[in-house]
């Protein structure tokens, strides 16, 4: 039973991710589509502070090639997957590194360990960051 709702949700998955994919092409065109409403905030950070900033806009980069998929552009998650906005950078590394380990926390974990498998620590110090500024 496991393993069947495991299918499911990776063909759920892969829908959502070919949905945005469309999307994305159809919109690219039009750069301010493009650049999505986070952009303003990173500048602002990178402004600010330039070494976190860099390390947001990165985190911002990633997020947005592998993770709005499901989370979305505000990280609210959808029907089949939680939200991530809120959360703190601790909490989302600390989850993306159990994941990447293969280690089982909970029902998401044979969606989410292949794509923390192929996450560097780079990689998830960024996200985790991003993440924090949903």
């Amino acid at each position: 039973m496991l393993r069947k709702l495991s299918w499911l949700l990776l063909v759920v998955a892969v829908g959502i991710g070919v949905h945005f994919a469309l999307q994305n092409i159809i919109q690219s065109g039009d750069p301010e589509k493009r650049k999505g409403p986070d952009l303003a905030k990173v500048e602002r950070l990178e402004a600010a502070d330039p070494v976190h900033g860099a390390k947001v806009r990165a985190g911002m980069v990633k997020y947005e090639s592998i993770c709005r998929l499901c989370h979305h552009r505000t990280g609210q998650g959808g029907k089949f997957t939680p939200p991530i906005a809120g959360q703190t950078a601790e909490r989302v590394e600390l989850m993306l590194k159990l994941y990447r380990s293969g280690t089982h926390v909970g029902p998401m974990t044979n969606l989410m360990a292949p794509w923390a498998a192929d996450l560097s620590d780079e990689d998830i110090s960024n996200l985790a960051a991003y993440v924090e500024t949903l």
